[in-house]
């Protein structure tokens, strides 16, 4: 009998599958549909900036460090904040309308920043952007971890999680043929918001695009939670975090590590392309965009399928097994590529740290959900957007581009300071993914190996 390590909590029971309370199979997964274009639509408005660098600097006459404030830390500062109060709120009250108000609120947000006639004005308005895109990560695990078991929840999260890098490609082609359409319009007049062009133009049509999105919430039903459940008060939420810091804990700092290369990779290849490569916008657009969904896409169902299939076959830790396989798979992709000669030797390579940062998504956020009580699942979520955002968002851009401008001193040398981000947090990530799995593995198998079969962490409820 293998000995159960000592920190990891067992996996919280759900409901079983003749339970009323359950919605049909085919409705829960109208819902992953509805929560991944919501998610998708949030990743269009975070990142369509990063197609719009050079205009938005030459207008605004800032410098690389500048912008990646509004790429980054406008956005990420207020996103982890408000990110942990709708949490608590999520525990409580509708995550259902939770999500419309901020889809709402988010995508409004996105349209106003093409009205900013300052840098301040737009860092104003990124923030709005972050606090809207505050509610929907955490109030759509705990939803989701309300309509699916354990055993099938890694793909559920997995697909929901495609809507990042669905929403990275479509940023990317969407932006990329909306600036070449909207630019032969010139100017054009909007009723309220006044005469825009260019950029700003591109800005207010991505923002309102999205606003059906909220109106398609309203046929979402909120699931029912653990009969008897209470929201958990933040004393029981510290408490629990300190028993099984381990669990959460390494994961958190992991996962979130890799968050530095993938959002350096996401804000900064477009301008890229458009240096190192002398490719205009919409071809810059065009090849990133197609590389980050389909290697998203299907790194999304792959590792959550992987990761599901592992865990019915009786695979100690599967989750973690993957998600540590996906840290070790980032490693160089993202050190090399931005050193390659052409753009489309790049994009191949640049393929698998889509692929594999999308399948590690899935696995990781099921894990947590996982191994988290039912009336304190939200805030563990919001915990978990906050390792990756605070980390990723803020620490990943500004580092590209405060390299470019204080190092290098060169914008064209934005190649190599990608490259130097990447070579020193993916290391990072992949040790600390590694030493989650290690310390949640029963003793046995940290001795002899990783090996199939056995029970997936102690106390587990099949």
């Amino acid at each position: 009998m293998q000995n159960p390590a000592p920190a990891s909590p067992a996996p919280i029971d759900r409901p079983p599958p003749g339970d009323t309370r359950r919605p049909s199979t085919l409705y829960a997964w109208f819902v992953v549909a509805v929560l991944a274009l919501a998610n998708t639509v949030s990743f269009i408005d975070r990142l369509i900036l990063s197609l719009l660098v050079q205009p938005i600097k030459s207008d605004l006459q800032i410098s690389d460090t500048a912008f990646s404030l509004l790429a980054g830390a406008a956005f990420g500062i207020f996103y982890c904040g408000m990110g942990l109060l709708v949490a608590r709120w999520a525990d409580r009250y509708s995550r259902k309308w939770i999500i419309t108000s901020g889809i709402t609120l988010w995508c409004l947000m996105t349209a106003l920043a093409g009205t900013a006639r300052s840098y301040g004005q737009l860092f104003l308005y990124r923030i709005g952007v972050g606090v809207g895109e505050a509610t929907l990560s955490p109030s759509a695990y705990s939803m989701l971890a309300g309509y699916f078991p354990p055993r099938r929840l890694s793909l559920a999260i997995g697909v929901f999680s495609a809507g990042v890098t669905a929403g990275t490609g479509f940023a990317y082609l969407l932006g990329g043929a909306l600036i070449g359409w909207l630019t032969a319009f010139g100017s054009v007049e909007v009723p309220v918001l006044g005469e825009l062009a260019g950029w700003r133009l591109v800005m207010v049509t991505v923002g309102l695009l999205g606003l059906p999105v909220a109106l398609l919430m309203l046929l979402v039903r909120e699931p029912a939670r653990e009969p008897g459940s209470r929201p958990a008060q933040f004393a029981e939420v510290r408490r629990h975090f300190l028993d099984h810091w381990r669990s959460y804990g390494l994961v958190f700092a992991g996962y979130g590590a890799t968050s530095i290369t993938a959002l350096s990779v996401m804000t900064w290849t477009p301008a890229l392309y458009q240096r190192q490569y002398g490719a205009t916008i919409p071809e810059a657009a065009a090849t990133i965009g197609t590389v980050a969904l389909l290697g998203g896409l299907l790194g999304a169902f792959s590792g959550g399928a992987l990761a599901d299939r592992l865990e019915q076959r009786g695979v100690a830790q599967a989750k973690l097994r993957v998600l540590c396989g996906c840290g070790f798979g980032l490693l160089l992709p993202s050190v090399i590529a931005p050193l390659l000669p052409t753009m489309q030797a790049h994009a191949a390579l640049i393929f698998f740290t889509f692929f594999f940062g999308s399948a590690a998504t899935g696995p990781a956020g099921a894990y947590v959900q996982q191994i988290t009580p039912d009336r304190m699942r939200a805030q563990f979520g919001a915990a978990y957007q906050l390792s990756l955002v605070l980390v990723g968002a803020i620490v990943g851009p500004f580092a590209v581009g405060f390299i470019t401008d204080h190092v290098f001193g060169d914008e064209q040398r934005i190649g190599w300071s990608m490259a130097i981000v990447a070579g020193v947090a993916n290391p990072i990530a992949a040790w600390l993914l590694w030493r989650a799995l290690q310390a949640q593995l029963p003793s046995k198998l940290r001795s002899n190996g990783p090996r199939s079969g056995g029970s997936n962490g102690p106390s587990s409820h099949r």
